[in-house]
């Protein structure tokens, strides 16, 4: 099935909610999702710090359908700020330093 993630970013001046692409998950994945969820001690960063640790090819699958709308979001915020000059610059955004956190789902609660 198809589903959605939904991503709290921290801009310049307020946070703001996005969501990810699609990602088509198995139910195995679903289930593997679900199970380290409820084994993880610490869900206070959110959903992929445990994929991270648990599951890295399913923390890159979500990556994927995550990276886009993230980096595209930052950008925004990047330019409204003067802080990317042209709109087809990126000013240089490393992905790896971006600030986000992913929602745990519903359906891993």
């Amino acid at each position: 099935m198809n589903y959605t993630f939904k991503l709290i970013v921290p801009l310049t001046y307020k946070d703001v909610e996005v969501e990810s692409e699609e990602v088509d998950l198995s139910d195995q994945e679903i289930a593997l999702i679900k199970q380290l969820v409820k084994q993880s001690p610490n869900k206070r960063h959110g959903l992929m710090p445990i994929l991270e640790d648990g599951a890295p090819e399913l923390y890159d699958k979500l990556w994927e359908a995550i990276e886009q709308p993230l980096r595209n979001i930052v950008l925004e915020d990047g330019r409204k700020n003067g802080i990317v000059d042209d709109e087809n610059d990126d000013g240089g955004l490393d992905m790896d330093c971006v600030d986000y956190l992913c929602k745990i789902p519903e359906f891993a609660k």
